[in-house]
């Protein structure tokens, strides 16, 4: 979501806040190498490959290898894709307004989801965006807004009764502001969190163990941002902001004093070579974030990850690549140290979601354009068995 769908994005917040203008630093830098992947990439086959009009998928939720549940838009509409265990198959989903788009989903078990995004009018500015399926369809459930400008970026579900949304809003004349939605069983409302002045501020993933522990991550101003539910209240837990830049983008928990987020930061002191965004991985161990050294080729971004345990991770993101282009990121947590794992990249591509439910079985998602980076884009789909990411 941070480039070649930036256009088409109704609020302007995005999953990754003020990390999306570090992008237009990538023209004419010269990429460090990652090993390639063997043999040709094929082209990839998602249900919505349409030449002409443009698709991205933003986020993905498996609740086993053979039930997947992937949203995002295509055109100007919402897209969800659900994945059987053999196949990937577009599944009819409302819209609200003229411009609606899905950042986000939640799945607990095969029978109910939860995707959040936004929509607009043609004349109006972004409004809350959420939809639920009951394991026969799709339908829209009311959320409410703040402000005059509102978006929702993830959502993290425990079961039918308990959803947290997180993402941003903002007035017309003040900053943006970090957005913290929940839902109960019957309706969504507003949670009061920490209050951020000064500086536009945005959360832009969550992820929940149970109803009293949830962690959700963005950015404040220039820093990092990490917020803690602990079942009555949200509030600000302190994290650490490398270089002068820096911007959470992903979190996943394996459980209360285990989690892991990512995102990218920039030294930014003024020359060239300072102010390429570089990947960031932090790590909490119930007590302190820490950044957790993390392989960065070239100028390279990190926005989703899935942590099935402490000791297995996987992460998401893009770098650039050969000829300048951006290329797939994958990086792997084994417990003591992350590295790049090859993955196809077809032309232009980016990798913004993953989600997986084993250290064997993993699904990332992503958009593509195979007219060296000009042009509409596709959806992508990744998968990984434990030994290769294929398409």
């Amino acid at each position: 979501m941070r480039a070649l769908d930036a256009k088409r994005r109704p609020t302007g917040y995005g999953r990754l806040g003020f990390l999306g203008m570090l992008g237009v630093l990538v023209i004419g830098l010269a990429p460090t190498a990652v090993p390639p992947a063997s043999g040709a990439v094929n082209r990839p086959t998602s249900p919505t490959s349409t030449s002409g009009t443009e698709s991205t998928l933003n986020g993905v939720s498996c609740v086993s290898a053979r039930s997947c549940s992937a949203v995002g838009y295509f055109a100007n509409k919402t897209l969800i894709e659900s994945w059987n265990g053999s196949k990937w198959s577009v599944v009819r989903s409302p819209d609200r307004g003229t411009n609606s788009t899905l950042n986000g989903v939640s799945c607990i078990l095969g029978r109910l989801c939860v995707a959040v995004g936004d929509h607009s009018s043609n004349s109006s500015l972004g409004q809350t965006l959420v939809e639920s399926w009951n394991g026969s369809k799709w339908s829209v459930v009311r959320s409410p807004d703040r402000g005059t400008n509102s978006t929702l970026n993830a959502v993290s579900c425990l079961s039918g009764k308990s959803c947290v949304a997180v993402g941003a809003y903002a007035s017309n004349s003040s900053f943006g502001q970090t957005l913290v939605e929940s839902w109960n069983g019957t309706v969504w409302s507003v949670v009061p969190g920490p209050r951020l002045v000064g500086k536009q501020s945005a959360l832009n993933g969550v992820s929940c163990v149970s109803p009293t522990s949830c962690v959700a991550v963005g950015n404040y101003g220039r820093d990092t941002l990490v917020e803690s539910w602990d079942g009555i209240a949200w509030s600000s837990v302190a994290s650490p902001t490398p270089g002068s830049y820096g911007g959470l983008s992903g979190v996943s928990c394996s459980s209360a004093s285990s989690c892991v987020a990512v995102g990218n930061y920039s030294n930014g002191t003024g020359s060239a070579s300072s102010i390429l965004p570089r990947t960031l991985a932090e790590s909490w161990n119930g007590t302190v974030w820490s950044v957790v050294p993390s392989p960065s080729p070239s100028v390279a971004y990190l926005y989703g990850v899935s942590c099935v345990s402490a000791e297995s991770c996987q992460a998401v993101g893009d770098y650039a690549g050969t000829n300048r282009l951006r290329e797939t990121l994958v990086e792997s947590w084994n417990g003591s140290a992350w590295s790049i794992v090859v993955s196809p990249s077809p032309a232009t591509a980016y990798l913004y979601g993953v989600s997986c439910v084993s250290a064997r079985a993993c699904k990332a998602v992503g958009e593509y354009a195979s007219n060296q980076g000009h042009g509409p884009t596709d959806a992508l789909i990744e998968s990984w068995n434990g030994t290769g990411w294929s398409i």
